[in-house]
């Protein structure tokens, strides 16, 4: 879990996947770059890459422009959240601060 309130500012960069296995390793970033696009930055290496690409590493990035970056996050809220409260428990359950407001 990340401790959001020793942060000063909201993160730029977390880890997706660390995985090392007998003969091979792969790694997953996301990340949000200078410009305010999402780029997801792989490397993998081991014998099976060799084996696949002829080289014992390979790397690749997917980047995805900061305009649409917006539409993705709310995709992934959509998919994820059908209900405001879980969303709510989502963010308490991580220590993102937010700030909730209602009125009847």
């Amino acid at each position: 879990m990340i401790d959001f309130e020793a942060m000063k500012e909201p993160i730029k960069e977390i880890e997706l996947m660390r995985e090392v296995a007998d003969r091979d390793k792969r790694f997953l970033d996301a990340k949000i770059d200078d410009a305010g696009n999402l780029v997801l930055e792989g490397f993998d290496i081991g014998d099976s890459v060799e084996e696949f690409w002829g080289d014992s590493d390979y790397e690749y990035w997917l980047t995805l422009s900061q305009e649409w970056k917006d539409t993705v996050l709310l995709l992934l809220i959509k998919e994820r959240f059908k209900l405001s409260s879980d969303f709510q428990t989502w963010l308490e359950s991580n220590e993102v601060p937010y700030k909730f407001e209602s009125w009847v």
